[in-house]
């Protein structure tokens, strides 16, 4: 293995390490020390690969934007050609990111719950995370509008917002309730009929 490799392969198991203890304990009552205990290495070895707490929580954080954005690039914004096109795509954007934080449960624990009030430098981030995801629903909004099959008049910037809203509160109410996939499905269910309807062009 090559010395990158090493120290990728080092950073991912820290990060693991750190996923499981966040989640267990919360960000606040974890230490370092509990973090290389779980691995068995010295305190030492984590600072030369994160320089602190808050900077593993940035690497976590990295790392489920990346599988967000992943989700979310496996639709096309401007595919769908009718009401019915974009149900299905919503559905399926709504099935990846519940599968995305119901796979594993930790994952959402600390997104939702562990990321509140720490530093402006992890609010931001999440602000970021939220506010680009509200902008590639925006692209979903504007091709109905022009394709015909959601309402002219749609303030696609405030509506895009409202649907992010939605969909990010579903999941951190799915994981709430232990990422039942049922009450997941209600949500899913619910969501696309509330959006649809009230948005749709008539016709």
């Amino acid at each position: 293995m090559k010395k990158e490799e090493k120290i990728q392969a080092r950073r991912e198991e820290i990060l693991e390490a750190a996923l499981d203890i966040f989640a267990k304990k919360g960000y606040h009552s974890t230490g370092i020390a509990d973090i290389a205990t779980q691995l068995d290495i010295g305190h030492g070895t984590c600072y030369r690969y994160f320089k602190n707490k808050l900077d593993i929580l940035h690497g976590l954080l990295d790392q489920i934007q990346k599988e967000l954005s992943e989700v979310i690039a496996r639709q096309s914004p401007d595919k769908s050609n009718s009401l019915e096109e974009y149900r299905s795509q919503i559905g399926e954007i709504g099935n990846g990111l519940f599968e995305l934080f119901g796979k594993d449960v930790r994952v959402g624990q600390v997104f939702f719950f562990e990321t509140q009030g720490i530093d402006d430098s992890i609010a931001t981030k999440i602000k970021k995370t939220h506010d680009l995801s509200a902008k590639v629903t925006e692209l979903y909004l504007i091709n109905g509008v022009k394709k015909g099959f959601l309402r002219k008049n749609l303030d696609t910037d405030v509506v895009a917002k409202a649907i992010n809203s939605m969909m990010f509160e579903g999941i951190r109410q799915s994981i709430s309730h232990k990422s039942n996939r049922e009450y997941a499905t209600r949500w899913m269910k619910a969501v696309p009929d509330l959006m649809l309807e009230g948005m749709k062009a008539n016709l």
